[in-house]
């Protein structure tokens, strides 16, 4: 029996799934279903005709005739009935049928003593509701009135799939826009990060050829040229993990571990770069902070996240935190720099795009490191939350669904 009912369940979360996907519900009236319901009243001779739709606790009326009710309850509905018949079902008098006999609209108005209803089912074979007719009287319909009803009923079934794929085909223009403007933003920045550093090394190694250059000039354009090279190697890296991490690709050995210890090591591994340019980096961390990660990749976008903060922090401090919250593994970065616009802070989590300060001041990067943090933070079902303002500093933050703790080995 609790297996049946599970089935019963599964079966009516696909159905109402299946309605919900045409995005029908509460919209406005449209002429191409109000349509449809005066020709059902028309054809079948009813004063009352009733496009419904059968959602989990009610039934709402996309077009009505003969009634100005938008919407009733389902556990009185004749149509949730209705619309698991395989033809269409019909109720000569409903004070007489023991389902309907005491339903509202049966003993109140609009006093319904005849129905019938033709089910609306989707090309998967889902039921969404009924084209139904209604009457104040006794009554039956004519084979060739059931005929019509069911033909009206297929036809609001290829009205709700005609207005989905209409909408489906504008959401993918809009992702291919999208698409095709994250690739011209692509070649664009990837021809000026890669042609810069290049146009550099090769007219230092022009350089380096004159047999008269000083041997002091020489260490320093080979200094130059190892500058280049590890900025172009930095650049490939980028390009190749966010392959790498992409949502199509990527792929994660999740095991227990301690954020707190990831984030000392972060810490300890870029502290020169940071206090070679001045700035204080310190970590925080609560004493356990347990979650199941890829700890490589986890340590890939806590590293992004400090190299950004180094990169857009002139004087200060960076903290580097670990700490449980609400359920949540928490590895967050505060920085003291330039800050994010609230315009910003949504645009840069993309791939190629950048902040205004960014843009403006001609800071070296593709663009990928946020996009990396985000798809690494979305590959462990966590999220990537930005706070800041513009001038004070900025904080970023990973939150994962934390676990354990585990016992010692």
């Amino acid at each position: 029996m609790a297996g049946t009912q599970y089935a019963g369940a599964t079966l009516e979360q696909e159905r109402l799934a299946a309605l919900r996907s045409y995005e029908i519900l509460d919209t406005t009236a449209e002429q191409d279903f109000d349509d449809i319901a005066t020709l059902a009243s028309q054809l079948c001779d009813k004063p009352i005709a009733l496009i419904s739709l059968v959602d989990a606790d009610r039934q709402w009326f996309k077009a009505r005739v003969g009634t100005d009710v938008c919407e009733g309850p389902r556990d009185t509905s004749i149509c949730a009935h209705a619309m698991f018949d395989e033809d269409v079902m019909q109720v000569p008098d409903a004070r007489l049928d023991p389902r309907f006999a005491n339903c509202p609209t049966v003993t109140g108005d609009p006093h319904i003593r005849f129905y019938a209803g033709a089910p609306l089912i989707t090309p998967h074979g889902k039921a969404l509701g009924t084209l139904c007719v209604a009457d104040s009287v006794p009554g039956s319909l004519t084979p060739a009135q059931r005929h019509g009803l069911r033909a009206l009923a297929r036809h609001v079934v290829t009205q709700l799939e005609l207005r989905k794929y209409a909408r489906d085909m504008h959401v993918l223009h809009q992702r291919l826009r999208s698409a095709e403007q994250i690739k011209d933003e692509f070649i664009a920045r990837v021809n000026h990060e890669f042609r810069t550093p290049l146009t550099a090394i090769n007219g230092y190694l022009e350089m380096l050829g004159d047999p008269e250059l000083p041997s002091e000039s020489r260490d320093g354009f080979l200094q130059r040229v190892q500058r280049n090279s590890d900025r172009l190697l930095a650049l490939v890296n980028d390009m190749l993990l966010a392959a790498q991490v992409s949502a199509d690709s990527r792929e994660f050995a999740r095991v227990p571990a301690d954020l707190a210890v990831l984030a000392r090591t972060s810490v300890d591994a870029n502290r020169p770069l940071a206090e070679a340019k001045g700035l204080i980096i310190t970590a925080e961390t609560d004493e356990k902070v347990f979650a199941d990660v890829d700890v490589r990749r986890m340590g890939q976008a806590l590293e992004r996240l400090i190299l950004n903060a180094v990169k857009f922090t002139d004087a200060g401090t960076i903290t580097v935190r670990a700490e449980a919250r609400d359920g949540h593994a928490m590895l967050l970065v505060r920085d003291t720099g330039v800050g994010i616009s609230e315009e910003d802070q949504a645009r840069v989590l993309a791939p190629f795009r950048r902040s205004a300060d960014a843009e403006r001041n001609e800071v070296q990067g593709l663009g990928l490191g946020l996009s990396i943090v985000k798809s690494i933070s979305e590959g462990h079902d966590g999220e990537v939350t930005i706070t800041s303002r513009p001038g004070v500093g900025t904080t970023i933050s990973i939150a994962v669904p934390a676990t354990g703790p585990y016992p010692e080995l």
